[in-house]
């Protein structure tokens, strides 16, 4: 069997079953992150083609691919059955108080996250709080008079499928602030409850995954830009926003013409745009995937 037939087909038969097993409730969509990271392998591969002249036995081939469809079963039975018990373990926080910068308006909320569970949600008593339930992170906290910058980011670490179930984030962010809002992720399953929260921008560069935005009294102009490869992305948004998407994805599923929005070009308004108090400007933009809107 050709070198090239054997990893083009092996690359098909593994999305395949990684997608099988997410229907049927084994792992998430994190697993296409984390077993990116075994690329390394398609050149042990192209190596061995070389002992054989660009062909690799036949009897190797299935061998080989035998083991990897079993290893790829096997780390995503065993993470979703582990990930029960590895939540609970050992957790770092961060709570960032109103007495701490009493002069602060406006917040600037920057994540660079591998992959995981993303959950943000209104908070009440602090400007800011996280959870995070994977101590492998960087933060950098910095203010000005008026202005609050908080800066996450994943730090990169050897995997075990004990490891990778563990990496939650769950944020928390003051409805005092006017936000914006920085996400550059991988393969993530995401809640982004901002409804009631004051919004100036939110920009979100995803890999793959399933995404949850709740909005709605965000503010008179909220700015809202989603890049996303393979993904999901579903908004909720409150009847009483004013809502405008610019939708790039033609080859994707949408539900934007099912809606009854006044559509001009690759704009879709919502009926009450012009006359709401409260106004959001999407710009979104998917490679493959679905997007889904409701008010």
């Amino acid at each position: 069997m050709r070198i090239g037939t054997l990893i083009s087909g092996l690359l098909l038969v593994l999305v395949g079953v990684i997608l099988l097993l997410i229907n049927f409730g084994y792992g998430s969509w994190s697993s296409f992150y984390v077993i990116s990271k075994c690329w390394p392998i398609l050149l042990i591969l192209i190596g061995l083609g070389f002992f054989w002249r660009g062909r690799i036995p036949r009897w190797i081939a299935y061998l080989i691919i035998i083991f990897s469809v079993g290893a790829v079963g096997a780390y995503m039975t065993l993470a979703d059955q582990t990930k029960p018990n590895n939540e609970i373990n050992s957790k770092s926080t961060i709570n960032i108080l109103r007495q701490q910068y009493p002069q602060v308006k406006e917040a600037n909320l920057s994540l660079d996250y591998g992959g995981g569970k993303l959950l943000i949600s209104p908070g009440i008593s602090s400007l800011f709080q996280a959870d995070f339930s994977n101590k492998q992170l960087q933060q950098r906290i910095e203010a000005t008079e008026q202005n609050l910058q908080i800066f996450l980011i994943q730090k990169q670490y050897t995997w075990t499928p004990q490891q990778q179930s563990l990496n939650r984030w769950q944020l928390k962010i003051s409805p005092e602030l006017a936000w914006k809002l920085d996400i550059d992720a991988g393969a993530i399953d995401g809640n982004i409850d901002l409804n009631g929260v004051p919004l100036r921008e939110l920009n979100c560069n995803l890999g793959a995954g399933n995404m949850l935005f709740i909005l709605g009294n965000n503010g008179a102009n909220s700015k809202i830009k989603i890049e996303a490869g393979a993904s999901n992305v579903k908004l909720r948004i409150a009847k009483n926003t004013g809502v405008r998407i610019k939708f790039d994805g033609a080859l994707n599923a949408n539900n934007l013409d099912e809606l009854g929005w006044i559509k001009s070009g690759s704009y879709y308004s919502s009926p009450n745009y012009q006359q709401a108090t409260s106004k959001i400007n999407c710009d979104i933009k998917l490679s493959a995937g679905n997007l889904d809107v409701k008010l």
